[in-house]
Order: C-alpha cells, then structure tokens, then sequence
C-alpha cells in the first residue's frame, strides 16, 4: 500500500570528469537551498547526489518546475547534470544512470508518477540495482538482462541462489523497503587539546590535563543527552615519533573518570608510560551516540539482578587491556553450513542505533525462531552447544548401507548407539562453488552420552562434528 504522501527522490549525476568526493562534499551546503536533506550516493567514483523533496513541490509551483529550477541552477554553475525524479532513491538513481541508454537525450529530466516506479524501472538493465559486478555477472551467465525478469522470479530463489542483497536492492528501488537518505553534513569536530609549557614526565600531571579535557568533552555531549562510543588519544614528544591511542566502548558513556581509566590500562598495556617527556597531547572524539538512561533500584534485594551498566563497564575494561578483538560475541548468519553459520565480532567500538541494547532480551517476534521449533518439539536439542573445529572422523557400523549408525568409533574408543534421530540433510547450492552435501544424525550411547554425527553424501565417509553437553 502506498502512502499518499510517499517520499520523492531527486537525483543529479555529474559528469565522470567531475565525479569526486571532495567536489560533492563541496556542493552540498550550496544544494541543501532545494532541499533540507542532501546525501552523497554511493559508488566509486561517487557521481551523484540524492535530495528529498517530499512535499516541496508546491513551494516551486509543481514537479516539473523544480526539476527544471534545479538543473539550470546546476547549469550556471557550469555543471552537466541527468535529473531524475521518483518515488524512491533506487529507482531514481537507476533512471538517471540508465534511462539516457534507451535514446532519452541526454540532460532531459525524468519525471516519474507516483506509484509507477515499479513500472518505469522494468526494462532497465540489472546493473541498475547498484548490485555488486559478480553478482551481475552470475545474473547475465543465467539469461537474466533486465530488471522486469527478475521482478518476475520467486523471491525465495533469488535469495538462496545470489543472497539477501538482491531482494534488498529490489525492494528498495520499488518501494517495498525503505531506503533513507543519510544528510551529508561535515561531522562537528569533537576534540580537545592541551600544549604543555615544558615538556613534562610526571604521570600525575598527565593524568589531570587529560581528565580536564575528557570532562570539557563530555559536558559538551552530555547537553546533547549524547556519549562517547569511541575516542583516539594522541600525544607529542620532544624527539620520539607522535603516538595514538585508540579507545572504543560497549555503550556510550559521558564518564570522564572511566574514559581516563581505559585510556590509561590500554596505554599501560601497549606503551612504556612517559619513557619520554611530552610536549602536547589531544583526545578526538570518533563516534558519538546517544546515552541511555537506567531507572535506579528501589530496594536492596534487586541489586542482584542483572546490570547492563556493571556489564558494559566490565567489556570495557577488558577491552581495554586485552585488545579489542579479544573481547568478543558470535553473530548468527543465514547460511546452512553450521561452521559457517555464525562469526565472531568485538562488542566495542561498534555504533549502534539509538535505543539498541545488545544484552537485553528482545521481544519475541511473529516469526518462528529454531528455540521456539525445538520448544515445540519436547526431545533432546537439534543442536550441539559446542561444535568442533574440524569435524572428526569416525568409523561407523550400520544395518543398512545408507542407515543410521549402530556403532562408531571415535579417537580409538568404541561407542555402541542406543538410540538415533535423523537423518537431517544439510546440502548447499551448486552456486556456492564446492557444494557441501551432509546426512546429519543426533546419535545417544548405552552410557549416556550424545553426539552429532553425519555422513558425507560423495563418499559416504562419517565425521562427528560435535558433542551435546
């Protein structure tokens, strides 16, 4: 269903001569006198700039008089500019970047109606999607040259064959998802920096200027109800190179106290503190995001509940002294392989959305999750907790050649089965290059114990890849 008031998108490429960075960045606050909202396109080069223009129509007298207001501004300025204007971003960045291969003249702006979007983009080539090169290429090995054939397609299948990025590019350029233009507005600097009037080695000396300076920072964020999610601590010396120290944080914090305390374990860990005098040092803020706000405990007894604020206060510390990429936490991914379904990423340094809270629990959603399919189903878990580094092989006994095992050795000891559930098939796409195909088995020994066995599909050879705890 469409809104009646749906965004508009405009959209003006440059000439490839003229597609730098530094060059739009430059133009933007000239551009934001057509819309309050300006953001610079992705792409390399970078060609094109993207405005909202959702409900200012009427201020120039309609669509077609802004559009043409626009491109002569753009041509006094001596610029060449392809203007398209559409309901959303994707589908008017594809039209101005592919419109003019189909005998459009070139600089003639493009006006889509509302709700035709769809329609408009259909015959334009998939390049269009701002889709990745293989995954264009892939698309053209299988027949696939427009964006109408793959509109026509089962979304299941494109999204098991070419990933979730091509349902995303297209739900984007139709308007079935929504894609929201970043304003590019030159990042505030968030910095302060202290030149001492000898150089100095005393440690106590240090530690005053730069909480001083942490404490002028963070009143400044704290008016904006806004924290420190990341930092970068520099520092001169007499003759020795200049030095940095880079701090990131679990959750944003306004502390200056605690900033000071990671600054100095990570400068303690990596660093050989103050081996020489230091003329000058300068904390810059990197990453700012907004602070959250926990209501105090009535009573004692909930004290021992669990502290979100304690948490973040302990991954930061350890991050601090450990390294950032040893504090970690798996992130699932949609991929059947089970090594290859899950990752780890560092629970610092990473800005996150206003309000998110990694360790809070969520509210469960409509869609069934795996915990919920095996809450339904009352037995032992689908899942080992713990899944071994290489799967192991083991030697198998079976009834019937294609059976479940009966018996199996593992690491030279002999497990007789008493009970086994399966098999599960886990087999991944010809598109993956070297498929994967596996029949699993949740297998329960005479003593008790539970493993997770499965034969290979080519050979038929067995491996255990893990065990239930």
């Amino acid at each position: 269903m469409r809104l009646p008031d749906w965004p508009r998108q405009r959209r003006a490429r440059r000439e490839p001569e003229l597609g730098d960075r530094e060059a739009l960045q430059r133009l933007v606050p000239w551009c934001e006198s057509f819309s309050p909202t300006v953001g610079i396109a992705d792409g390399e080069p970078p060609d094109s700039l993207l405005f909202d223009v959702t409900g200012l129509a009427p201020l120039f007298c309609g669509e077609e008089t802004l559009v043409a207001h626009v491109r002569q501004e753009f041509g006094r300025r001596g610029w060449t500019t392809c203007l398209a204007l559409a309901d959303t971003p994707g589908a008017a960045w594809a039209l101005a970047h592919y419109e003019t291969d189909r005998g459009i003249p070139p600089g003639s702006p493009i006006i889509v109606p509302t709700g035709q979007s769809r329609a408009a983009i259909g015959g334009l080539p998939i390049e269009a999607l701002r889709l990745s090169p293989g995954c264009v290429s892939d698309l053209n090995d299988l027949g696939l040259r427009q964006i109408g054939q793959l509109l026509e397609l089962p979304r299941e299948s494109l999204a098991a064959r070419f990933g979730a990025a091509i349902l995303q590019r297209l739900d984007q350029a139709t308007g079935a998802a929504d894609e929201v233009i970043a304003a590019h507005h030159p990042p505030p600097e968030i910095e302060a920096e202290w030149t001492f009037e000898y150089p100095t080695d005393c440690p106590d000396l240090v530690q005053q200027v730069l909480q001083e300076r942490l404490e002028q920072i963070t009143r400044q964020l704290s008016s904006r109800r806004q924290g420190v999610q990341e930092l970068v601590f520099r520092w001169r010396c007499e003759s020795n190179p200049p030095g940095q120290i880079k701090v990131g944080l679990y959750r944003p914090s306004a502390a200056a106290r605690h900033l000071v305390e990671l600054i100095e374990t990570q400068w303690q860990a990596t660093c050989r503190p103050l081996a020489e005098p230091i003329t000058s040092l300068c904390v810059s803020v990197t990453i700012v995001a907004p602070l959250e706000y926990y209501q105090q405990a009535l009573f004692d007894d909930l004290r021992q509940q669990d502290n979100p604020r304690e948490t973040a206060l302990l991954v930061d510390r350890l991050a601090s002294r450990l390294g950032r990429h040893s504090v970690v936490r798996p992130r699932l991914l949609p991929e059947a392989q089970p090594e290859l379904a899950w990752r780890y990423i560092p629970l610092v340094g990473e800005q996150r959305p206003a309000g998110s809270a990694p360790l809070r629990k969520k509210k469960p959603s409509r869609r069934k999750s795996s915990e919920q399919t095996i809450a339904a189903h009352p037995g032992p878990l689908t899942r080992p907790l713990s899944l071994a580094a290489k799967p192991l092989p083991v030697e198998v006994v079976s009834v019937a050649p294609h059976g479940p095992p009966a018996a199996f050795s593992l690491s030279g000891e002999q497990h007789h089965v008493a009970r086994a559930w399966g098999p599960e098939r886990i087999q991944t796409g010809w598109w993956r290059g070297r498929s994967v195909g596996r029949d699993y088995y949740r297998v329960e020994t005479g003593d008790g114990q539970w493993f997770w066995l499965f034969r290979q599909l080519t050979d038929g050879r067995w491996f255990c890849h893990g065990a239930f705890a």
